[in-house]
């Protein structure tokens, strides 16, 4: 499942500020500065927020929102 569009919008908008390419599903969201440890916890909130679902403090960790496309399989995880 495709993520919600405010989603993507916060990372669009995340990587004009930091003044990189918009991500592609692969991309990595830390390497390319698109999320650091700070926005990290504003993503987490967002995903909660447009997805539905809780996040527990013990998966919100990096490995976990790497690329657009690990956060949909977290998210599908969640939901399912």
């Amino acid at each position: 499942m495709a993520l919600p569009q405010g989603v993507l919008d916060f990372l669009y908008e995340r990587a004009e500020a930091e003044g990189t390419p918009r991500p592609s599903n692969q991309d990595d969201l830390f390497s390319s500065g698109v999320l650091d440890s700070f926005a990290l916890v504003d993503f987490v909130a967002l995903i909660e927020d447009e997805c539905g679902i809780k996040i527990p403090d013990s998966d919100v960790n990096p490995g976990n929102f790497q690329t657009i496309e690990t956060v949909e399989r977290y998210v599908d995880g969640r939901r399912g």
